[in-house]
């Protein structure tokens, strides 16, 4: 408690003072906290994961001033613009532009919720190595958000995969977490670098990567039509768009809860972030262009993944699929080039980054106490662990769409979204919200109720008193965002049109 009041103390002197910007603030903490965390003794071990929570709490906490401070009537398309210049014998050899709107303001909330919780769901199995990986991929996300230059999100881009293989590889919990971690690396990787080339054609034509001066640039319809193939390349691979997608149920099944929860509620939002951040505004025409191929695309994965979900056995798979689905619908919807499925894609998002993570948690939960995911041996959890069951029947309702859930509303908006656009589309894509119900409702069922398998699990333990506090912060932020989707969406509607009114 005292290194987090003189944490907060300190950092609130420093914006107080102009000494640095909010959001300077904001994203580099967790780096600072990390370099601090290195230097601290190794013996410390108690201390050193209650200080990263603290970081990552009052690092919360900025996210949060930064959104109640955030100005939704400015004329600017950006806010808190900051540009980081350094030089060396007269010449510039680092220049990045940070600033924000609504989305990425939205983006660096979920991430600024999400950490905290990574930490705590990681408190008995903590290292300092992976104190420090959790803080370093805290900044590189919350910079990744607000980055106004191509290059720059493309080096912070590529940064986060160092991070995340080592989440993977070394913190994963089977034998087979190595492979995982080398699907990650080489998928993300061979994507990223068809993207590299179309950056440099770029700078050639433009001298520039800052994004502000971009978005005035005019291509020719041809030139947009290759360039566009490069985004696609690196962004489709992290959403994932099949059949790019055989990498995350992977990743998921090995990976860490905490790695897992971050996969699921950060790091795929970047695939579909970058649509809408890069490809809608700067290659308007051939967002146009390609549109009836991403929507036929993202259809045939939104319903492949949701038949192939009814098949698996691993509730990390089922949970791991269910998640292509949902961010191949949320692709649907930001190809459908209109503001109301853009508002829709990134109320998903939003959604779909707090209740896929605690889908995640509550499987951690139970691979904690019984080693298994696997649902033959799984039953009866209503009666010897109600409170799990209940947690477990909330988030799956609203994993499957049901009214009153931010899913229901985003998935809803979504189709109303595609269907002025396509009605066939939107009517094929309804099948998705039963399939989603058929195995949600199914798994559930397998976990919670029939009756328990004393030959495979011999005792049972409810949810402790850590495990209910990770829960409940995604539990009313759930409710809140389906009673109030209008506190979200309204403050979505002026960065969205203006990223969007080139295409239109």
């Amino acid at each position: 408690m005292t290194f987090f009041i003189t944490l907060s103390i300190i950092v609130s002197g420093l914006i107080y003072n102009n000494i640095f910007d909010l959001l300077i603030c904001t994203i580099f903490l967790p780096a600072v906290g990390s370099v601090y965390i290195w230097l601290s003794p190794n013996v410390d071990f108690q201390k050193h994961r209650k200080h990263t929570l603290c970081i990552t709490l009052v690092t919360l906490i900025l996210s949060v001033v930064l959104w109640s401070l955030f100005d939704n009537s400015s004329a600017e398309m950006f806010s808190y613009v900051t540009k980081i210049e350094k030089s060396w014998r007269g010449a510039i050899w680092l220049s990045l532009q940070l600033g924000i709107d609504s989305i990425s303001l939205w983006m660096i909330l979920l991430t600024t919720v999400l950490f905290p919780i990574c930490v705590l769901c990681s408190w008995n199995t903590f290292k300092k190595e992976l104190m420090i990986l959790l803080l370093l991929l805290e900044t590189m996300l919350l910079a990744v958000w607000s980055v106004l230059d191509l290059l720059g999100f493309y080096i912070l881009y590529e940064s986060i995969l160092i991070p995340m293989f080592l989440l993977i590889g070394v913190g994963g919990s089977r034998d087979r977490k190595i492979k995982a971690a080398y699907m990650l690396l080489l998928y993300t990787l061979i994507g990223s670098l068809i993207m590299l080339p179309c950056l440099l054609l770029i700078y050639s034509e433009t001298g520039t990567t800052n994004l502000e001066l971009l978005y005035h640039h005019q291509w020719s319809p041809e030139r947009q039509y290759l360039l566009w193939w490069g985004f696609f390349a690196a962004f489709a691979v992290k959403i994932p768009m099949v059949p790019l997608h055989l990498w995350l149920p992977e990743a998921h099944v090995e990976a860490s809860t905490a790695g897992s929860v971050l996969l699921a509620g950060v790091l795929l939002k970047l695939g579909t972030y970058g649509f809408i951040r890069f490809l809608l505004p700067l290659l308007p025409d051939a967002c146009l262009y390609y549109s009836p191929l991403m929507l036929t695309l993202s259809l045939i994965a939104l319903i492949y993944t949701s038949l192939t979900t009814l098949r698996q056995v691993d509730l990390k798979k089922i949970i791991a699929y269910s998640s292509v689905a949902h961010m191949n619908m949320v692709n649907m919807a930001i190809f459908s080039l209109n503001d109301l499925s853009s508002e829709a894609a990134l109320f998903l998002m939003i959604s779909h980054g707090i209740v896929s993570p605690a889908l995640f948690l509550l499987v951690g939960v139970i691979y904690d106490r019984y080693h298994t995911k696997l649902l033959y041996y799984l039953g009866g959890f209503a009666s010897t662990m109600p409170i799990f069951s209940i947690f477990f029947f909330i988030f799956s309702l609203s994993n499957m769409a049901l009214p009153l859930s931010p899913n229901f509303i985003s998935e809803f908006l979504t189709l109303c979204g595609v269907f002025s656009f396509h009605s066939w589309v939107a009517l094929l894509s309804c099948s998705s919200m039963t399939l989603s119900g058929a195995y949600s409702l199914w798994a559930y069922a397998r976990v919670v109720h029939g009756t328990t398998k004393p030959q495979y699990i011999t005792h049972f333990a409810d949810l402790c008193r850590r495990e209910f506090y990770i829960l409940m912060p995604l539990f009313l932020i759930t409710v809140w965002l389906g009673v109030k989707p209008n506190l979200l969406l309204d403050s979505l509607a002026g960065s969205v049109y203006a990223s969007h009114h080139l295409v239109v």
